[in-house]
């Protein structure tokens, strides 16, 4: 029976939901802010790109219906900049730093919604993992700015070369792809400096923060890596060496990817698309151009995208490990599944099915509806829509625009395109647990019921 006083006590608001709240909030004002007069070089942008634009950035994806050098001033490209930032590492891990350093308690409740943010493991140690979080953000992401505004000093000068240095860091660490050049990194194709710093800031941002923490700490204490990070480490490194030796392979005959480079650049070139694709979005050969069967490839790649815990979208390379894992059991008729000598639990066996069905049925239900609304071809438009959905940022475009598809589609195209992205920062996971009522466990048992399979 209610008590009296609990009629009029207002529900608290699940960790879920905090967490679709703050970056709510975050492209609320992105979205106010890139509305100003003075954040664009020309006429004030519209409220639907200004949306989409800090929608891209708060969801770090890169999918950009303005020219971010030529349409957006110092100013704009600062608020881009700085939601970047806090997308990448989420609007509740600041706040909840900021107020541990005031001297605030942090309450349970914005220790689960750590949890939920940056998929850490328990809130027990959850605050000051997110201090860990900060220090190897801040540390890799100057390392990187270092690196590349030094690189750049000698063609763009100092003071252009610093901020291009800083930009284009926290970007591909957040694996946000947008950059200050019109072309992406095109123009830097035959500079080994540039794409292999990028590279590396991304797949370090893939990784996930608890690997890298957790790698970090094995010099101080003599542990073995946990089954998560080992699972981790590998599926990465076999989709990248995968996705390079493919598009490599895709693309080297065509003229106008990589069919115009030596062999040395052509690999470099496959290399950083394999790293890219996977979530980060920059490009340095045109993707327009690219072989049907090279896109099919990146397609697969961003839709698994990089690690749980990290600024990469996807559905994740450990869950599709985990659903791989099953599918293997359940084909030599075993009934667990285990990686690494550790036998996975059902439940997350359940929860990485339900996360890449989800996923699957969103992605090409949004490709149908654009399909029908936009008119364009299939393969650009699920391109578009994956790219959206794994945060990545990379699209076929349309002619010599710098413009992604997006900025060619019509303004009801580009919202759904941006509650894409929004969906795909959050996950398919989140936005259920959000969305749906927690129930209690059942104590009926119904008798088995045997359904026909395949």
């Amino acid at each position: 029976m209610l008590s009296p006083g609990s009629l009029s006590r207002p529900r608290q608001l699940t960790p879920p939901q905090l967490l679709i709240l703050s970056f709510l909030g975050l492209i609320v004002v992105g979205t106010a802010l890139l509305s100003l007069p003075w954040a664009s070089t020309g006429l004030r942008l519209p409220w639907h790109a200004a949306l989409f634009t800090a929608t891209s950035a708060v969801c770090v994806t890169g999918l950009i219906v303005v020219d971010t050098p030529v349409d957006l001033s110092p100013f704009g490209q600062i608020v881009v900049l700085l939601l970047i930032q806090a997308g990448g590492l989420g609007y509740m891990t600041f706040s909840t730093l900021i107020g541990v350093a005031l001297g605030r308690r942090i309450t349970l409740q914005e220790r689960q919604t750590l949890v939920e943010g940056l998929n850490a493991f328990g809130p027990g140690e959850v605050v000051r993992f997110a201090w860990g979080v900060l220090r190897v953000t801040l540390v890799i992401e100057c390392l990187g700015a270092l690196v590349l505004g030094g690189w750049w000093a000698s063609t763009h000068g100092l003071g252009r070369a610093v901020w291009l240095g800083v930009f284009h860091a926290v970007s591909a660490f957040n694996n946000a792809g947008f950059s200050l050049f019109s072309d992406s990194l095109i123009g830097a194709s035959d500079e080994p400096v540039v794409l292999l710093t990028v590279s590396a800031l991304v797949v370090l941002g893939g990784l996930g923060f608890f690997t890298i923490l957790e790698v970090a700490s094995l010099r101080r204490r003599s542990l073995k890596l946990s089954v998560h990070s080992q699972l981790v480490l590998a599926a990465t490194a076999i989709l990248l060496a995968g996705g390079t030796i493919a598009l490599y392979l895709l693309e080297r005959d065509n003229p106008q990817t990589l069919g115009a480079l030596p062999a040395g650049q052509a690999w470099l070139a496959a290399w950083f698309q394999s790293v890219v694709t996977r979530t980060a979005g920059f490009n340095s050969i045109a993707i327009g151009a690219c072989q049907p069967s090279a896109l099919f490839v990146m397609i697969i790649l961003m839709f698994i995208g990089g690690a749980p815990g990290s600024t990469a979208g996807g559905v994740k390379v450990s869950t599709v490990s985990v659903l791989l894992a099953a599918l293997w059991a359940t084909a030599r008729g075993e009934t667990d599944a285990v990686v690494f000598k550790r036998r996975v639990p059902h439940e997350q066996i359940a929860r990485a099915f339900l996360i890449c069905l989800v996923a699957f049925l969103a992605v090409n239900a949004l490709a149908a509806v654009l399909l029908a609304r936009e008119g364009r071809e299939l393969l650009p438009t699920l391109f578009e829509v994956v790219s959206a959905f794994g945060t990545v940022g990379m699209s076929t475009g349309e002619g010599a625009s710098p413009l992604s598809l997006s900025g060619h589609f019509s303004v009801p195209g580009q919202l759904m395109i941006a509650l894409m992205m929004f969906a795909g920062r959050l996950g398919p996971l989140t936005l259920l647990m959000a969305v749906a009522r927690r129930s209690e466990a059942s104590r009926i048992r119904y008798p088995e019921g045997k359904v026909l399979i395949g």
